[in-house]
């Protein structure tokens, strides 16, 4: 990890926001420029820290460059730069440079709405919970287009989150838009440097999720710390959607080391309702069988990658 720009002088900051970024400096200059615009930033004092993950030489001096700019304008933004690949890596670099009680995750490729600093932070002032998943909504311009609908219910593979306002608690994280106690991580760990964006590709939240539930802590749900997500086209494709499941099962493989035992039936079952559910004519269900279909088959061929069979079950 390289330190870019050292951190200001001063009081610490009620909130660090943390934001990894590879290669998106225009996604992030628009995640900068709604963080500049925030409502209560005169009141509850924060930084910004982007961890530049595994950007070449001009990507780097970019994201530094764009840094220099929104410190300029009143928002403290520091930059650490992870060069190994892997989100969670650059996201863990970050923390260690944290200075808040509070640390707040975003993707490079959100936008926040006014009122996410206030509600983070008076979600906290509560108390009841330790870890917050805020809402990660469709752009308000893509609701109504009819071709993107389709497309989404069909792959799923942007990860809108939104629940009903009036529900609380949840069991589980999508990395996007969520916060936390700093003193978490000396319970639970840091993230797991295997999982996620520039690793396995997928699931550090859900995985770092489950350590916080078996630890005892709670998930809870801020319906007014909203962000919005971009829509990347390139997403809602069949190589995508193929793709992401296949990394969803090496990932899930990794932590939860599923035994051939379990895999095959799984396998099994859903090559049936892939067929059963092409047969009926109904495209919900045959996509999420084919999704599971392409997520046992990458933990079947992982396993037997390293086939031993005095271990494998």
């Amino acid at each position: 990890m390289v330190r870019e720009l050292e951190a200001e002088a001063g009081n610490p900051p009620a909130v660090s926001v943390i934001v990894a970024t590879h290669d998106r400096v225009s996604s992030l200059r628009l995640l900068l420029d709604g963080l500049s615009r925030l409502n209560g930033r005169e009141a509850i004092p924060f930084e910004v820290i982007v961890a530049n993950n595994a950007g070449n030489d001009a990507t780097a001096e970019l994201v530094a460059k764009t840094a220099r700019e929104y410190s300029a304008s009143g928002v403290a933004v520091r930059v650490v730069r992870e060069p190994m690949p892997g989100k969670c890596r650059a996201q863990n670099a970050a923390i260690r440079e944290a200075r808040g009680p509070i640390l707040a995750f975003l993707d490079d490729d959100v936008k926040v709405t006014p009122q996410w600093l206030r509600a983070v932070h008076d979600f906290f002032k509560k108390g009841a919970f330790e870890v917050m998943q805020g809402p990660i909504l469709m752009p308000p311009e893509m609701q109504n287009d009819q071709e993107f609908l389709r497309a989404y219910h069909r792959y799923r593979t942007i990860p809108f989150v939104q629940y009903n306002p009036g529900r609380r608690e949840i069991t589980t994280l999508t990395g996007a838009n969520m916060a936390m106690r700093r003193e978490l991580f000396s319970r639970v760990g840091l993230f797991d440097e295997r999982l996620g964006p520039g690793r396995s590709g997928i699931s550090e939240d859900v995985e770092f999720a489950q350590r916080i539930i078996r630890s005892g802590g709670r998930i809870g749900y801020e319906p007014r710390a909203a962000v919005y997500h971009e829509v990347d086209w390139s997403r809602l494709t069949e190589e995508f959607f193929r793709l992401r499941h296949e990394q969803q099962g090496r990932s899930r493989l990794l932590y939860k080391k599923n035994s051939i035992l379990t895999i095959v039936p799984n396998l099994l079952r859903s090559v049936w309702s892939l067929g059963w559910y092409s047969l009926m004519g109904k495209e919900r269900e045959k996509y999420r069988a084919k999704g599971r279909y392409f997520h046992y088959m990458a933990m079947l061929s992982e396993k037997f990658k390293t086939f031993n069979p005095f271990n494998a079950l």
